[in-house]
């Protein structure tokens, strides 16, 4: 008895040990494609603006973490507000970098893991915003209270080439890869957006979007050891953004979750 009890620990030991040890190599945009976009308030004399910004963005695949990746974004969006409605969209462009920090293993002949590496991509998209909104009987408060919002990227570069190249191939063990270069992201957002009572100038708005991107999580191929409890078990993704805006100038900041975990810092001027 005690040794079928033991046994038993060591195979849930294994099973853990296995899957915080699994690598994904996911794609680099998923997390950061969404992203805030600022409109008008209702009780605004001026009704459109256009917004530009830039911002600098991490993220982290699933699994043990190993694979990082860093991006500049540059976005410039324009938006309208109208009673009771408001509409945004705009275009984005980014560069960036994709690390493997788990050490070569010159003794791993079984192929178990990718080796180190640090490769370049970048890409280009599109975002939408249309919602409805209610505003306070003193006009100091909008609450944007469904918006549906979309995201439609791609991305290139040698890491998009280089997962491609192991999609086709053999796939490391321990490993999971997507052959995804275009993304279609889409949701349902909440968003509640407010200024001071003498101070107009300074707003602060937050915003809450869950959503998904259809197909992403069945784009995987997967190690022979690798699909054993894998963590990827769909295609959902959610935003938690706080956004500052003191006259013209606008700081955002974004937690996400994507496949990837990803946060994001923005500095914007609006005119």
């Amino acid at each position: 008895m005690k040794t079928k009890i033991n046994t038993l620990l060591f195979s849930l030991l294994l099973i853990i040990l296995s899957s915080s040890c699994r690598t994904y190599l996911s794609p680099a945009l998923p997390g950061n494609n969404m992203g805030y976009l600022p409109r008008p308030m209702e009780a605004d004399s001026v009704k459109s603006l256009t917004h530009a910004s830039a911002s600098f963005a991490g993220a982290s695949s699933p699994g043990n973490g190993m694979i990082s990746f860093e991006l500049g974004i540059l976005n410039i969006n324009r938006a309208h507000t109208f009673k009771g409605f408001n509409i945004a969209y705009g275009v984005f462009g980014y560069m960036g970098s994709a690390k493997n920090t788990y050490p070569d293993n010159l003794k791993d002949t079984k192929s178990d893991y990718p080796p180190a590496f640090n490769k370049t991509m970048y890409g280009f998209g599109l975002r939408t915003s249309i919602g409805f909104h209610n505003m306070s009987a003193n006009g100091n408060t909008d609450f944007r209270f469904i918006n549906w919002e979309n995201s439609l990227s791609a991305e290139s570069g040698a890491y998009a080439d280089f997962r491609e190249e192991i999609y086709n191939g053999k796939v490391y063990n321990y490993a999971g890869v997507s052959n995804r270069n275009r993304f279609w992201t889409t949701g349902l957002s909440t968003e509640v957006i407010f200024r001071g009572r003498s101070n107009h100038d300074i707003r602060h708005a937050f915003r809450l979007f869950i959503g998904g991107t259809p197909g992403l999580a069945n784009s995987f191929k997967y190690g022979d050891l690798a699909d054993i409890n894998k963590i990827i078990k769909g295609s959902g993704a959610w935003n938690l953004s706080y956004f500052l805006n003191v006259k013209k100038i606008t700081l955002s900041l974004e937690i996400a979750e994507n496949i990837n975990l990803a946060s994001k810092i923005s500095l914007g001027y609006k005119f």
